[in-house]
């Protein structure tokens, strides 16, 4: 199992930010957070809360289950390594 679950929430936060191209600072005064709290998000230095999570997602206008994405692919990877490892 891994433990980088936050830096794969970050790395696709980043993704997200920049294709809509907004600033961590315009993010931040959307989200009503710190900028360092984004730059934290991102470099998978921070564990969310769904209240978080959420925030950003309105924030970027985007669902919540497009943050995750790349946690979802970790989880799927993990999940089959398992079974397989099982057999």
């Amino acid at each position: 199992m891994t433990d980088d679950y936050a830096a794969l929430f970050g790395k696709k936060l980043a993704e997200i930010r920049a294709e809509k191209e907004i600033s961590q600072d315009k993010l931040a005064l959307k989200c009503c957070v710190a900028r360092s709290f984004i730059g934290d998000v991102e470099r998978g230095k921070r564990n969310l809360t769904l209240k978080n999570i959420i925030k950003l997602s309105i924030g970027l206008e985007v669902l919540t289950s497009d943050l995750l994405t790349l946690v979802d692919d970790e989880v799927c990877k993990e999940n089959s390594e398992t079974t397989t490892n099982s057999d």
